[in-house]
Parts: structure tokens; sequence; C-alpha cells
């Protein structure tokens, strides 16, 4: 590959990572708002369907494209072998999604009864309309990424979710406004995802239509033998089943506990409005686990290319230092962000929802930052090697172990059952992801010296906050913003400082971080101080 042609690719990449970042803020940022217009059941009513969405999504930007880029990049140079890819894959696709459409479109009670809410049937069929948008969002994807062209992905990925969070906002508060339940008010938040996907369909259209008239590769043709296409469809669907099942953990276990938690409540006795509304407090979770995520999934975005090109070109040494580098930071930083987030819970949940309800439930789920961030950065690593299958069967064991969980503790203990159950699916997956990384590089992943510092810089960060909060906490929601803000900036600021001065982060560990020159030369100076 020509010195441009790399140029190109790492701008595209960067392209990609940035709208990568931007969709999953606003993917967590618009649920504050929306849950404060609609309220815990509004909310609830909402996170019981967006499972499936978020299903749609993995497929439409996480996993088709991937194994489609992937494939055709193992053609490159076989004009002909691509186009036979590239059609069959089409076709595929779009026999799959319109499977998957009239499957939710017309089983929509039936998913609805298992949730246990029939209500939810008219939400049900609202997202099924966006798996018809699949075939174009995936394909498209895939067929410009394959090209090493990331821009039109990046453009079409952060237009889709400006439109849907505005479609969502929107829509909720006419329905609000105008006097509709929330039921209305959730489907017409829900059809943002269709709005959404149609615009970036069309972005991707134009860029398509303008690439094949300045020469890019042409899609469309007939095929010569049937025997060309033969096993492609069948690789395609295998290789994206691995890597969807490992993109979609998190909505796997959203999407198993919207069958499980509010049913199993109900058939434990608990009053239907009072367990719709303890599911949307504990649903309060999922936008703060996403925002714990950004950085971890940032690392991942940055640090894996580098390790897989270091795997590629057999640099030994370089590989086991790029490993060890990238299951550190994400140590220190999921480990600062999910205690930083347990100790200001309190303040931060009023600040963003109103009230207090179910911070303890809250807190008790905040590990899975911490074990979501290492699941993330060692599955990248493993698909790094070639292990596709390994992570995606530790998904689905852990998937077991949370429906299990699930059935055990909710009918006792309710949402703080189903925070527990999904701490321990989620340790289960991290287990086995890291034995079977193990087994594919001997290095040593954490030392003794960084989990001591570490330890001790998690226990100074928290004196601040903590002692706030038992001496004099604020309670009104502007009290509790500025408790959370000002506690977040001290423990952070204190996390950081005791993190430099004991070489917790040493000068090399910012070569690879962004800014990483400017947080050199301000760890020198803390050293010096």
């Amino acid at each position: 590959m020509s010195e441009r042609s790399i140029k190109n690719l790492m701008r595209g990449a960067m392209w990609l990572t940035i709208a990568s970042l931007i969709s999953k803020i606003l993917s967590a940022v618009y649920r504050v708002p929306f849950q404060n217009m609609v309220g815990d059941v509004g909310f609830y009513i909402f996170q019981q369907v967006y499972p499936l969405y978020g299903i749609a999504m993995t497929l439409a930007l996480g996993g088709f494209p991937v194994v489609i880029s992937k494939m055709m990049a193992e053609a490159e140079g076989d004009y002909r072998k691509q186009q036979i890819i590239l059609q069959s894959v089409y076709r595929t696709l779009r026999t799959l999604s319109i499977l998957l459409f009239l499957f939710l479109f017309i089983f929509a009670y039936w998913i609805a009864s298992l949730m246990g809410d029939v209500k939810l049937v008219p939400l049900v069929r609202t997202v099924s309309f966006v798996f018809l948008l699949t075939p174009q969002l995936a394909f498209l994807r895939g067929y410009f990424q394959g090209q090493d062209d990331m821009i039109p992905t990046a453009i079409s990925q952060t237009v889709e979710q400006l439109i849907r969070v505005g479609v969502i906002i929107i829509g909720a508060w006419l329905a609000i406004r105008s006097g509709q339940d929330l039921y209305t008010a959730g489907s017409m938040a829900m059809s943002g995802a269709f709005f959404g996907g149609l615009a970036a369909v069309l972005i991707l259209r134009y860029y398509h239509k303008k690439r094949v008239a300045s020469g890019f590769l042409k899609v469309w043709g007939t095929f010569t033998k049937k025997t060309e296409k033969k096993g492609i469809a069948k690789a395609f669907l295998v290789q994206s089943l691995a890597f969807c099942t490992v993109s979609a953990m998190l909505i796997l276990f959203q999407l198993i506990d919207s069958f499980q938690v509010y049913r199993l409540m109900i058939d434990g006795g608990i009053p239907d409005l009072i367990a719709k509304a303890l599911k949307g407090v504990y649903d309060r979770g999922q936008p703060i686990l996403q925002l714990g995520l950004v950085i971890s999934t940032g690392l991942a975005l940055a640090l894996v290319p580098m390790i897989t090109a270091a795997r590629i070109s057999r640099e030994q040494i370089k590989l086991k230092r790029s490993v060890f580098l990238a299951m550190k930071l994400t140590l220190v930083f999921s480990g600062a962000e999910t205690v930083g987030l347990i100790v200001i819970m309190r303040p931060l949940n009023q600040m963003l929802f109103e009230t207090s309800d179910g911070t303890l439930v809250l807190q008790v789920f905040m590990p899975a930052v911490f074990l979501s961030s290492l699941i993330i950065m060692m599955s990248s690593i493993l698909q790094g090697f070639g292990k596709i299958a390994v992570p995606a069967i530790a998904v689905l064991i852990g998937g077991v172990i949370k429906c299990i969980g699930n059935a055990i503790l909710v009918p006792r203990y309710a949402t703080l059952g189903a925070s527990l159950a999904t701490c321990m699916g989620l340790l289960v997956i991290l287990i086995l992801c890291y034995l079977a990384l193990k087994q594919n590089i001997n290095v040593p992943f954490f030392e003794r010296r960084t989990i001591l510092n570490l330890v001790g810089a998690l226990f100074v960060m928290c004196v601040i906050p903590v002692l706030w909060e038992w001496g004099l906490p604020l309670t009104t929601r502007i009290g509790s913003a500025v408790q959370a803000i000002f506690s977040a900036v001290l423990g952070g600021a204190v996390f950081l400082i005791f993190a430099l001065r004991y070489k917790l982060l040493v000068p090399r560990d910012f070569t690879y971080l962004p800014f990483g020159a400017k947080l050199l030369w301000l760890s020198q100076r803390v050293i010096k101080k």
C-alpha cells in the first residue's frame, strides 16, 4: 500500500472513530431530557423496545459492514471476485432483513406478551420498519469501508443519530403536549429510528453514485456462473453472527431484561404501575453506562489497529508492549470511571433524572462499566488475532448466566437483583476472554505495582466526594448538580495527580493518547513538584 493510501486510510479511520464516539455520546445524552419529559414509566416503555432497535443498528453498523469490508479486502485485486461478493452479500442481507421485519411485525403481539406488556405492540411494529433499511445501510457502509473510504460511513452515522435524537425529543414533546398517553409518546419517539436510518440511506446512496461516476467499483451486473457465488453467503452469515454477538453484548443484556425483569416483578406480586416505574428507574443505568464506555471504546478504536499491525508484521516485542499498554490504560480509566460514578451516584442521579430513586440499584449496576470496558478491549484484541468465535461464545455463555441470575434474583430483590445478574454475566464473559487471551499471547496483562497504585489512587480520589455526601449532602436538584459536578472535577483532578506523581501512568503511555504531548508535559510538571 502506498504512503498516500495509508494516509487516506488513517484519515478515514479517524473520521470513523470520531463519528462513533459522537454517536455514542448522543445515544446516551438524549435519554436524560427524554426521561425528564415522560417520567420513569414512559422511560420504561421506551427502553423495553429499544434493544430491538439496538440489534438493527448493530447489524447495520458493527457487524455486517465489518465483514463485508473484510471479505472485500481478502479479494483485493480481483475485481470480478469483489463484484460477486457484493452481489451475494446484498441478496443475503435483503432476504434476512425482510424475514426479520416480517417476524417482528407479524408476531409483535406475541413478543409484547413475552415482555409482559401487550400495550407495547405498536412500538414493536414501529421498530420493525428499521430492518427494511438495514440491507442498504450495512451494504453501502461495508462497500465504502472495503474501498478504504470511511467518510461516507462517518457522515451517515452522525446524521442518522442527530435526526433520530431530534425526532425522539420532538415526538415525545408533541405527544405529551397534545395529551397523548405514554405508549403513543413512545411510538412517536421510536419512529426516530426509521427517519434517521432513511436519512443515512439517502446520504450513502448519494456518495455511492458519486464514487461510481469517478471510477469506483461497480456493484451491479449478472453472474456468469452460479458456482461463483457458492459458499459466500454462508461465510458472510457465520462471520457476521460472531462479530454482531460481541458488538451487541450490552444490547443482548438489555433484551434479556426486557423479557424478564418487568414480568418477573409482576409474577412476584409487585403492582403493575410500581413495577413499570421500578424498571424505568433501573433503566437509568443504561445512558450512564454508555457515557462511561465512551473513553474505553475510544481507546479500543485507537489501540487495536496498532496491535493488529504489530501482529501482522510479527514484531513480538512491539505486540506485547501494545497489548500490555492497551490493558493497562483500560484498567486505569475504567477503574476510575466506575468508582467515581459509584461515589457520586446519588447527586448524579438526581441531577440527571430529577429524583435520587434507585441510587443503590444504579451503584450496584456501575461495575458493568469496568467489566464491559475490559471485555471490549479483550474481545477486540482477540478479533485482531483472528479469534472471532471465542468472544462470541463467551458472550452467549454470559447471556445464559444473566438469564439464570435474573430468574433467581429478580423475584427476591427486584431491580437490585437485575443489576447483580448483569455484573455476574459480564464477569463470566471477562474471565473467558481473559483465559482465551492468555492462550494467544504470553504477556503479564496487569502488574502488581499497577494494581496497588491504582487502588491507592482510587482511594484518594473518593475521599472528597464521600466526605461531602456524608457530611453536607445537597438534596435539591440544583444542589445535587453542583455537588455531582464539583465532586467529579475534584476527584478526577486528585486521581490524575496521584496517577502521575506515583507513575501509575508513565511518559510512554501518553504517546498513544489524544493530546498526548500536553498530558506528557503536565505529567513532567507534576513529577517535578
